[in-house]
């Protein structure tokens, strides 16, 4: 889960650098992230300070059928 959740903030942050792509755009375009709905259920933001985006474990388990489904942690 935690991959998809880092490469969809990257997917996000790319597109919003544009087509003019190094470091320093990439960084700010992270940094910048407010409210992203990954459909979570949980808003992911980012600031100069905060580069966590969520707090939050999702847990999962495999089921009988190779299946995976939520574990609820807290």
């Amino acid at each position: 889960m935690e991959g998809f959740v880092a490469a969809n903030i990257l997917i996000d942050a790319l597109k919003r650098t544009g087509p003019q792509l190094d470091t320093e755009r990439l960084v700010d375009a992270l940094e910048s992230t407010r409210n992203l709905d990954l459909g979570l259920g949980v808003p992911l933001n980012f600031g100069r300070s905060d580069h966590q985006a969520s707090h939050k474990i999702w847990g999962t388990a495999l089921d009988e059928a190779g299946r995976f489904q939520p574990v609820e942690l807290e």
